[in-house]
């Protein structure tokens, strides 16, 4: 189904999922909403309405300053944090800082610092705020699956946004999860307890992952369409 919002084209697809989501995608601002299967059409376009005012804000937001890879961090900036976009305003003192207040990312750095120093403070604070949702929703999913890891630590990657030594249990999680909607960070936690019990990505694996999740596909498109 597809609706409109104003001059904004907005996909529908519903799907086997507990809660309606709405996806906003750099470079265009594409939208996307995704709602289960038993969501009437009267209650997907009540959603978007009461959602509107935000819906619009974020896709002119990324149409006026589309997010970048390699992002330098000054002022203007779009930057992304649990799926929410916030404009960025770098400011100098004597110590490094990053508050949220309303759209806005405060960016406190030291006078005179580098390029690298602010990229590697904001990388930081990404891994805090992940630890911080980390150590809620991994015990979560561990008592709710029955599944466990031997520990878990981040990392920034390239090419995966978690993996698991099978051997140990021991997992990983890529510190970007932190940019995209806790939905997808609970995504890649259980897609890596799931590979303490199927080492590979098989018919039994994705078993494991649908009984937990039915709508992990979801998710998993979501994180692919940002590599």
């Amino acid at each position: 189904m597809n609706l409109v919002l104003g001059d904004i084209p907005i996909r529908v697809e519903k799907k086997r999922i507990k809660n309606m989501h709405i996806y906003i995608k750099p470079p265009f601002g594409e939208v996307l909403v995704t709602a289960p299967k038993y969501v009437t059409d009267k209650e997907i376009k009540i959603f978007i309405e009461e959602k509107s005012d935000w819906i619009t804000k974020n896709v002119e937001k990324i149409k006026d300053s589309p997010i970048t890879p390699n992002p330098k961090y000054e002022t203007g900036d779009i930057i992304p944090i649990w799926g929410e976009f916030y404009n960025l305003v770098v400011l100098e003192d004597t110590r490094y800082s990053l508050t949220l207040n309303g759209d806005t990312a405060t960016l406190i750095v030291r006078e005179g610092c580098t390029d690298k120093q602010k990229e590697d403070f904001v990388k930081e604070w990404y891994r805090e705020q992940l630890k911080e949702r980390v150590e809620i929703l991994l015990p979560k999913w561990e008592a709710y699956t029955g599944l466990h890891c031997s520990s878990w630590q981040s990392k920034m990657m390239t090419s995966r946004w978690g993996t698991c030594n099978t051997k140990t249990n021991k997992i990983w999680l890529n510190v970007r999860l932190a940019e995209h909607p806790v939905e997808c960070l609970e995504y890649v936690i259980l897609h890596e307890l799931a590979h303490t019990v199927v080492p590979n990505h098989s018919a039994d694996f994705k078993a494991v992952l649908s009984k937990f999740m039915p709508e992990w596909k979801t998710y998993k498109k979501e994180l692919n369409s940002y590599k």
